[in-house]
């Protein structure tokens, strides 16, 4: 009987024994696929909110495409996909012509670290004519093609040679798509 216990006794330490390493063995890789499935569910949860954006961007495009490719073009035109500051002078210094004003200067102002689809940009312009020319130069900006909103207006009025000149500073918001 002797024996029948000790060879228990080394068959209860030897299951011990492979437990033991067992664990030491499994544990490693039992944390790592407790940290994979972490990650996994966090990676799930980025999928879901992208997919969800797609869908609510793949809508818009469906509704701006069902409006036709006038209608697209159009807003196209009005909000552009990028700021596109060399347009965006050309177009402001044609209308100052057409208006008989001197643009003096141009600034952009652009906040980059905005998240919102749609962006503006603010525009400082620096200008030159008289009372008439700008006020047809705030119409000529106001029905724009390209979607621009006139926010701010500052004017000195002076005399050079006779002639009454109006010196003005006018602050315009331009706004463009991200993200889409």
């Amino acid at each position: 009987m002797n024996k029948k216990n000790s060879s228990s006794i080394i068959s209860l330490i030897l299951l011990l024994l492979l437990v033991g390493v067992g664990m030491f063995w499994f544990k490693p890789n039992w944390d790592d696929v407790s940290a994979l499935k972490v990650t996994e569910q966090a990676r799930q949860v980025e999928k879901d909110q992208v997919t969800q954006t797609l869908e609510t961007l793949k809508s818009a495009q469906a509704k701006l495409a069902g409006g036709g490719e006038i209608s697209r073009a159009t807003v196209l035109t009005s909000i552009p996909e990028k700021l596109e500051q060399d347009k965006l002078i050309s177009s402001i210094t044609e209308i100052a012509k057409k208006n008989d004003v001197n643009v003096g200067s141009i600034s952009f102002s652009i906040p980059f670290n905005s998240s919102e689809a749609i962006k503006k940009a603010t525009i400082s312009i620096s200008m030159t004519g008289s009372e008439g020319d700008l006020q047809r130069l705030l119409k000529g900006l106001e029905t724009s093609s390209r979607k621009l909103l006139v926010k701010n207006v500052t004017v000195q009025f002076g005399r050079t040679e006779g002639l009454e000149r109006i010196n003005f500073n006018i602050s315009v918001e331009a706004y463009f798509q991200s993200g889409i």
